[in-house]
């Protein structure tokens, strides 16, 4: 692949890289919560879980924001002309990724809402 093939992805491939990151970040701090890690003595199992949902929402925002920038390389109205090739190579899991994002925001919520009624069961 030459220089001016690789512009559009390369800047995808750095974004989706933090997409990744911060989508495990927001789905593994519930994870290890919810195990009582790092948990303090004197807080309740159910209490820490449900504030790790916060921690969940800011990555899962985080994660949005790489999505969204994914998103507005595939709209860039300056194209070059290997762009359609990107285009239609990343279009599908850009969406996917935004849906993806959007799906932990609401689960991160839930969690920080709710999160302790799992406990209490």
């Amino acid at each position: 692949m030459n220089e001016i093939c690789c512009h559009y992805e390369k800047a995808i491939l750095v974004e989706r890289k933090w997409f990744f990151i911060f989508i495990f970040l927001s789905l593994i701090i519930p994870l290890l919560s919810f195990s009582g890690l790092l948990k303090p003595n004197c807080e309740m199992l159910g209490v820490w879980f449900q504030r790790s949902g916060a921690a969940s929402v800011v990555f899962a925002i985080f994660a949005e924001f790489k999505a969204d920038k994914m998103s507005n390389i595939l709209n860039s109205d300056m194209v070059g002309p290997t762009f359609h090739k990107t285009y239609d190579k990343y279009l599908f899991q850009v969406k996917a990724y935004n849906y993806a994002a959007i799906s932990f925001i609401v689960l991160g919520t839930l969690i920080w809402g709710y999160g302790d009624l799992l406990f209490k069961i």
